[in-house]
């Protein structure tokens, strides 16, 4: 019977990730992320119609606007389902937990500490957590470079590597035909501002042990380079802010709520600057709430708020003393009901003024309609005669040059490019043959590959 892989979300576009390994007549599945554009367009369209009591979200209503992996792809089994393993924390892998789960009763989740101590508070955000104790469903932690045996036949190994969100892991499913190994999201930053450069060593020693099959990410396969390391960004930013008139001027930054490393380099960098630092919006408070109770980051020396009332107070300080303030706020995307865009709307009782300096540490997510959103805010900024300052960034994900010393590194048998459609992933094919390392196989969601018979 061998390895069957079988693709279930994120094979035909970035986001709404999901894989099932089948090792014999046995399952695990790979992530379960949303598709973000479309749940948080009808997250949004859903709270106008049901404002004053919005219902819980479920499964299906979720699979009709197509924002959840379509678990019905596996149908058959269901009922050999023995773990589900997020790979880190970002929702396009993890948020889809809470709605998914339906059909899995009495099976465990398993990650990494920051990936499960977020999962739990988005279960109680989204009020799936006394569902999941009446489903079973154990929420099992197990620390990175550590392993857990799932059955005789699956052992789950969380190899530590760098990415955009701490505690990040290639998940690497050992059998008895095999090793599979999920590299989806993942960077190799030899200077990351918190935790550590990737587990090399045990990377290659997996490589030398010999790798069945290798799931990489595809988002920039496309992009011919090393992706940066976070010490070329704090570099790039304390450059960018040596070289711009911030006197009587309000410095705003918007980045991913979820990166902690860029958060501890933007608070760093207020704090140098000798401003008072705030971190505003709810996301933010979330994803560094979890950060700081795993002690992985100290926010004594700023504030964090995401209550109206409280952001209007911040503002209204800010009117008074322009040149005091460092506000690290939500809205990079453009989203419509972030603090940035909050702002730029005229929502609270005072807003930018010209020449305050907005910062954005981060690149728009490649999807039309994070584009269109984040070009609808730049056009509102520009109306308010802001500096602008973009792209003071570095991916989390790996560029093609990423994926050569990757492929080098763990020389698989097969390679399943995913994260992307096929005109990231042929890439990844490309440049397999080029240094005929493992033969590639292009996959659709729903597909099965049975790898016996490759």
């Amino acid at each position: 019977m061998g390895i069957e892989i079988i693709p279930i979300g994120g094979y035909n576009k970035v986001e709404g990730n999901s894989t099932a390994i089948k090792v014999d007549d046995e399952v695990v599945i790979l992530d379960m992320g949303l598709t973000m554009d479309n749940f948080v367009n009808y997250q949004n369209t859903r709270e106008l119609i049901q404002e004053e009591r919005p219902s819980r979200l479920n499964y299906s209503e979720l699979l009709k606007v197509d924002a959840v992996p379509d678990f019905y792809h596996i149908k058959d089994l269901h009922k050999n389902v023995k773990a589900v393993i997020p790979s880190h924390a970002h929702l396009d892998h993890v948020g889809a937990v809470p709605f998914g789960m339906k059909f899995f009763k009495k099976v465990p989740v398993i990650g990494t500490p920051y990936t499960m101590e977020f999962l739990k508070r988005d279960l109680l955000d989204k009020k799936y957590n006394k569902t999941f104790d009446r489903y079973d469903n154990h929420l099992i932690t197990v620390n990175l470079n550590s392993t857990i045996k799932i059955s005789d036949k699956i052992t789950i190994e969380f190899i530590h590597v760098t990415h955009s969100i701490p505690d990040s892991a290639i998940v690497t499913i050992h059998t008895p035909y095999g090793s599979v190994m999920y590299a989806v999201d993942y960077k190799l930053d030899e200077y990351p501002q918190i935790g550590n450069p990737p587990n090399y060593q045990r990377l290659e020693e997996i490589g030398k042990e010999g790798v069945k099959c290798l799931i990489l990410e595809s988002l920039y396969a496309d992009y011919d380079i090393e992706t940066p390391s976070e010490e070329d960004v704090k570099k790039d930013l304390h450059k960018t802010l040596s070289k711009v008139d911030t006197d009587s001027k309000t410095i705003f930054l918007s980045t991913f709520s979820s990166h902690i490393a860029r958060i501890k380099t933007l608070i760093e960098t207020g704090l140098m600057m000798n401003r008072e630092v705030y971190l505003v919006g709810r996301s933010l408070s979330t994803y560094t709430s979890v950060a700081s109770k795993l002690n992985l980051m100290n926010f004594k020396n700023c504030k964090i708020i995401y209550r109206s009332n409280e952001i209007n107070d911040l503002l209204e300080e800010v009117s008074n003393n322009r040149g005091n303030h460092f506000i690290i706020c939500t809205g990079h995307q453009g989203e419509p009901h972030s603090v940035l865009s909050r702002i730029a709307d005229n929502k609270f009782s005072n807003s930018f003024m010209p020449d305050d300096i907005m910062i954005f540490s981060s690149s728009v997510i490649p999807t039309e309609q994070n584009q269109k959103s984040f070009s609808e805010l730049e056009k509102k900024l520009t109306h308010y005669k802001l500096n602008i300052i973009k792209d003071i960034h570095a991916s989390g994900h790996a560029g093609l040059k990423d994926h050569k010393r990757m492929l080098k590194m763990l020389n698989p048998e097969f390679l399943i490019p995913a994260h992307a459609g096929i005109d990231k992933t042929q890439h990844l094919k490309n440049l397999s043959e080029r240094l005929n390392i493992g033969k590639t196989i292009l996959v659709s969601n729903g597909n099965r590959i049975n790898l016996e018979d490759e």
